[in-house]
């Protein structure tokens, strides 16, 4: 029987009608259902319980236009402020050198600085009325995570300095991600969706800045051409304040502070694009690279290193491709489901291998922090993907994106473990 006739048959009865949109969601028909309410409305507009299905998901104005305005008004009059500070403290930052400078010990403020900063400012525009005290706490535990950092380390330049640099915006964003998911229910879910929200923001950030690269470059060539010259110091600062204030107004773009990270508005078409080429690329690596070059990762770091970045951006591809299935049918879920399949355990291979690399490394040229980071990294990357290989084995097949939602937050856990690990027990075991 189609959707809308099912509908219909139940218009009188609203358990029905809410058993048949649960099932609608499990069977991935949510998009079906609201065509389907739609068609009803069309046929039945006076309808009652039609009329507060159209209302409930969002298919017809709720009369509350100019409250949603001002709302976005004060949104975006928030995000402004918070972003222009922001800029202010990046320029600061910078000091005298580029916006993003190698690290060393005169760019200790920088390195130390810009993540725990950048935190604060974005919880600060995520508080509300209702959960400011909550935000406050966890603005007191960041600042905290990073004056220590600042205090242990400030005036280094050393390997481990540089490492706790790289970790240190990991456990800072790890901790934003907590302190939102906190007030919600089943924060796994809702974890998954702060970090696709979280790469979603990464990348609407680099499209702004790229933007305005072009404009600055612009308005750099026309007031050249009037012999007015600016200083390489003067747009090194510009550019500084450009990164902090595009970080914030980013962020507003596609996350409104007022909803859960679940109830979000967002679609990952991108993802399922990239998707195919990945599979391509990973066999390519597996079936032709590894072979004709087999010893290159166990004598060469640089190769390496590529290999392991190439694991994580399929693990943040992974989680992308699972963030929104309720609009898909049952047949290009499933499809999507043995594609990912297919990609993890390629990846989980790729994995095994960067690992014996690292393995031989170490043994053959002995324990340094690098090779330590590396080690730990690349055993829990295996271990995320050998669960997820399991999770997508097992699950039923009108729940597995659900599932693998979930798994995907809860291994998670395993990577922030590990960042902290690096921050606070890495330096004692060298040092």
């Amino acid at each position: 029987m189609p959707l809308k006739d099912t509908i219909q048959h139940a218009q009188n009865n609203a358990a029905d009608l809410e058993h048949i949109y649960r099932q609608a969601i499990t069977d991935g028909e949510t998009h079906a259902f609201k065509e389907a309410i739609e068609q009803c409305i069309v046929d039945q507009p006076q309808h009652a319980l039609f009329l507060a299905w159209a209302y409930r998901l969002d298919l017809l104005p709720t009369g509350d236009t100019l409250e949603t305005h001002t709302a976005q008004n004060k949104h975006w009059q928030k995000a402004i402020g918070i972003s222009m500070m922001l800029g202010f403290l990046f320029l600061l930052l910078s000091g005298n050198h580029p916006p993003v400078p190698f690290p060393n010990p005169e760019h200790a403020p920088f390195w130390l600085g810009w993540s725990p900063i950048l935190a604060l400012a974005i919880l600060s525009f995520l508080s509300t009325k209702t959960d400011s005290r909550h935000h406050t706490l966890w603005g007191i535990i960041i600042a905290a995570i990073g004056t220590l950092m600042a205090f242990l380390f400030w005036g280094y330049s050393d390997t481990i300095t540089i490492l706790v640099a790289l970790h240190l915006p990991f456990v800072i964003w790890a901790s934003v991600g907590i302190c939102v998911v906190q007030k919600h229910n089943n924060p796994a879910t809702q974890f998954h969706a702060f970090s696709v929200k979280s790469v979603e923001t990464i990348l609407t950030g680099g499209i702004y800045f790229g933007a305005f690269m072009i404009f600055l470059m612009l308005t750099y060539g026309i007031f050249n051409a009037m012999d007015i010259q600016f200083s390489d110091h003067t747009m090194q600062k510009a550019i500084a304040w450009s990164i902090g204030t595009i970080s914030l107004l980013a962020l507003a773009s596609v996350y409104n502070p007022s909803t859960s990270p679940t109830a979000q508005n967002w679609t990952s078409g991108l993802t399922r694009l990239l998707l195919p080429l990945t599979l391509g690329v990973l066999a390519i690596y597996i079936f032709y690279f590894i072979p004709a070059y087999f010893w290159r990762p166990f004598e060469e770091r640089n190769v390496l290193i590529i290999y392991n970045a190439t694991i994580m951006a399929i693990l943040v591809l992974v989680a992308l491709s699972v963030a929104y299935t309720d609009g898909q049918t049952l047949r290009q879920q499933t499809l999507l489901r043995h594609a990912l399949h297919v990609l993890c355990i390629l990846t989980g291979l790729l994995n095994l291998y960067a690992l014996s690399a690292i393995i031989y490394r170490t043994y053959t040229y002995g324990l340094t922090p690098n090779r330590y980071a590396v080690l730990g990294w690349n055993v829990i990357t295996l271990l995320m993907l050998v669960v997820i290989i399991i999770t997508i084995w097992r699950a039923q097949p009108k729940t597995w994106a659900l599932k693998l939602r979930e798994s995907l937050a809860r291994i998670s856990i395993f990577a922030i473990v590990w960042a902290l690990w690096i921050l606070l027990i890495l330096p004692l075991s060298f040092y």
